[in-house]
């Protein structure tokens, strides 16, 4: 186990920082003439942004040189997870920020983790909000792993950020502004189990903005308002956040532009001024176009409206409906002022994505006009592209530019920034760590087709333990750890004295505040009663077991390890076991095998598929409602615990390929009952097949077969 250094020094009161998202080299330009103090953007590669323009690592150079130069600090996304093959491409690339100086990293992935740690140190770590930390332990641990800085999960409190500085001292960063997902951050697999483009590899397609069916009502269940916590920047500042993060590296320069300025007028303000700067900044605000607004979870309870079925979700201001189609012409009645050069967006009623385009030609009463009022019938030119019909809803996304320089104006202005001078010994430097980075990556290594060595079946409730006696198959149980098992448990103590090596405990992936408290005093319980072996998903369930002697610690999937740094850094940090990510692709899962790791790996082969899970509930929704697509599939809701988890229709399934697992080298497997119940008829079928290696209908492989993109 690695040796974590312990904080207990007093907080310090650092200066606030205002962080703006760049994602094109104009909104770089908007967020430094506006007043950022520091912005974050992503490379071509290994950005949770892929689908934003991003930036070579020559234009990173150029515009760390100028940011430095005019005393402000630039961040790189490097916050996805990164499979076994990217290794080698990740080592250049750490290496490059090091010469570059960049003020920071952004990671969610461990291996990254690693080795920055272990080759370059220079540089500084933030822990992505994809990490999921949402309390002070999570917080504690990044203290102890050296990272300088948490984003922390977008669903705390005023209090439980309190909460959390006062018991840390690390720089807290939190989102104030943009978009929010229906998910926490780090746990969907929405997008990746539809289309094979995951939000944690940075291709999110958006699912969750899509229209789904309650009952044959339709709704946006799942499409989020978008987070504005400026009227709380003075909270913030009190319950100890430093950084503020603006959401929106796929939005424009002037998205940029116009909220970076609303923001810094708050921060600036003098207490006797704010009232007259919040009036000015909301005016900025409302010519960002954003969709409705909410404080999120700051407020300490759930805000009406924070995930509004009735509400499309739609970036804008809605205009109106298509009343008429004619002569390349759309007609409709707009809500508000038009002016020639605002942008419009078309959207249809169904799921499908809008047409957005400039407003070229606008005819009011059979003539050409520049500007009509709120309530006026008007003719829009429509673009060439797109398929439009009547009833299409039409939204104003954009209107008179605060930032007007053209991308290649900004670019012209890149330019002439000469970046700071390397000297060779810098160059050979460099070129020496890269080597000792590339030569500490694992070999592959040939591994010999074996029986399955463990098969670990994860149930439901305590009555599952019947499994150890019953089935020669399953070598191991594993339960979930809730007031409901625990207690069961006293009523089979007798049963499971001579078992108590064969079960293992699953902590819940979220503990909020109190939540970890109370699994605390339950895992010492258990730890007394003789329990040793416990499964974790969360880099906050590592301090639970602390003082406790003669734990075994297993990772469960969300402990993401889709490369050997990762599953060494697990290691390092007190895990001996660690399961494989369910969206993982067959090439990166034999990748991982063949290597000569030092730490066992579990791939699971029957689970149900959580797509996301929420702090959000859904308003009408209760455990067993089922939510349709317009393509039929289907999304069953579960309520557990204070968390809306949305399920796939369909189970995940790699069983009839079990001696296809075991050529590859795998040992030891995972089928997950948990949704079910072991003695379940589901539960029953699902065993009986893996016992003859026989496929399961209506189920899927998730990205196992196409691989993970």
């Amino acid at each position: 186990m690695i040796k974590i250094k312990n904080s207990s020094s007093p907080v310090k009161q650092l200066p606030t920082e205002l962080l703006a998202p760049v994602g094109s080299i104009d909104a770089f330009f908007a967020a430094l003439d506006h007043g950022a103090d520091a912005i974050y953007c992503g490379l071509k590669e290994f950005s949770a942004r892929a689908k934003a323009k991003n930036f070579t690592l020559t234009e990173i150079e150029r515009m760390s040189s100028l940011a430095h130069q005019q005393s402000r600090r630039i961040y790189i996304t490097l916050n996805t997870l990164i499979k076994e093959v990217e290794l080698p491409q990740v080592v250049d690339v750490l290496a490059a920020l090091t010469s570059i100086k960049v003020d920071g990293i952004i990671i969610q992935d461990l291996g990254l983790w690693r080795l920055a740690r272990q080759h370059f140190p220079e540089l500084s770590l933030h822990a992505s909000t994809q990490m999921t930390v949402h309390n002070v332990a999570g917080v504690k641990m990044l203290e102890r792993m050296g990272f300088k800085r948490a984003v922390l999960a977008r669903e705390l409190s005023l209090a439980e950020i309190a909460e959390i500085r006062s018991q840390t001292t690390i720089e807290l960063e939190h989102f104030v502004h943009g978009a929010l997902c229906f998910s926490i951050s780090g746990q969907c697999l929405f997008s990746s189990a539809l289309t094979g483009l995951s939000g944690n590899r940075g291709r999110c397609a958006q699912p969750c903005r899509r229209r789904l069916q309650n009952r044959k009502q339709p709704g946006y269940h799942f499409s989020t308002s978008d987070l504005s916590a400026i009227e709380l920047l003075p909270q913030l500042i009190q319950a100890g956040i430093i950084s503020f993060k603006i959401e929106g590296r796929m939005k424009s320069a002037e998205y940029v532009a116009r909220v970076v300025a609303a923001y810094r007028l708050m921060l600036d303000a003098p207490l006797e001024q704010r009232k007259a700067a919040l009036k000015e900044a909301d005016e900025h605000l409302e010519l960002s176009f954003g969709r409705q607004s909410t404080k999120g979870f700051l407020t300490g309870f759930v805000p009406t409206g924070i995930a509004d079925a009735s509400q499309h979700g739609t970036l804008g201001r809605h205009l109106g409906d298509v009343v008429s189609l004619r002569g390349g012409m759309i007609g409709l009645t707009t809500a508000e002022r038009l002016h020639v050069g605002d942008r419009l967006r078309i959207q249809p009623k169904n799921d499908q994505a809008g047409t957005g385009f400039t407003v070229r030609e606008l005819i009011s009463e059979k003539k050409k006009v520049k500007l009509v009022k709120a309530g006026d019938f008007v003719w829009v030119k429509r673009p060439e592209k797109g398929f439009f019909q009547i009833g299409d809803a039409v939204f104003k996304v954009g209107g008179k530019p605060l930032f007007t320089l053209s991308p290649e104006a900004c670019l012209e202005r890149l330019a002439k920034v000469v970046p700071v001078p390397r000297s060779e010994a810098d160059e050979e430097l460099r070129e020496t760590t890269i080597r000792q980075a590339l030569a500490s990556l694992l070999p592959k290594t040939t591994v010999e087709p074996a029986a399955m060595s463990e098969v670990t079946v994860r149930g439901r409730e305590i009555q599952d333990i019947g499994l150890l006696d019953d089935s020669q198959q399953v070598t191991r149980l594993e339960l979930p750890l809730n007031s409901k098992n625990l207690t069961a448990l006293k009523g089979v103590e007798k049963q499971l004295s001579q078992k108590q090596e064969r079960l293992i405990w699953e902590i819940p992936t979220m503990l909020f505040g109190p939540d970890w408290i109370e699994y605390r005093r339950a895992v010492q319980m258990l730890h007394g009663s003789g329990y040793r072996r416990f499964s974790i998903n969360n880099l906050g369930h590592i301090l639970l077991f602390a003082g406790l002697s003669d734990i075994v610690l297993l990772g469960g999937f969300r402990c993401y390890t889709l490369n050997s740094q990762a599953a060494l850094a697990w290691k390092e940090l007190g895990l001996t076991e660690l399961t494989l990510s369910l969206e993982d692709g067959q090439k990166n899962i034999s990748d991982l095998i063949h290597r000569p790791l030092t730490i066992p790996l579990t791939l699971t082969v029957y689970s149900a598929v959580t797509l996301l899970l929420s702090r959000i509930p859904l308003k009408g929704l209760r455990t067993g409602n089922v939510l349709h697509s317009d393509k039929e599939e289907e999304y069953r809701i579960v309520n557990d615990s204070g968390l809306t988890e949305v399920l796939s229709g369909q189970d995940f399934s790699l069983v009839g390929r079990l001696g296809e697992l075991r050529e590859m080298g795998c040992t030891r497997i995972m089928v997950d009952l948990s949704h079910c119940g072991a003695a379940s008829a589901k539960g029953r079928q699902v065993l009986a097949a893996l016992a003859l290696d026989q496929p399961l209908p209506d189920t899927f492989t998730f990205n196992y077969l196409q691989g993970l993109s």
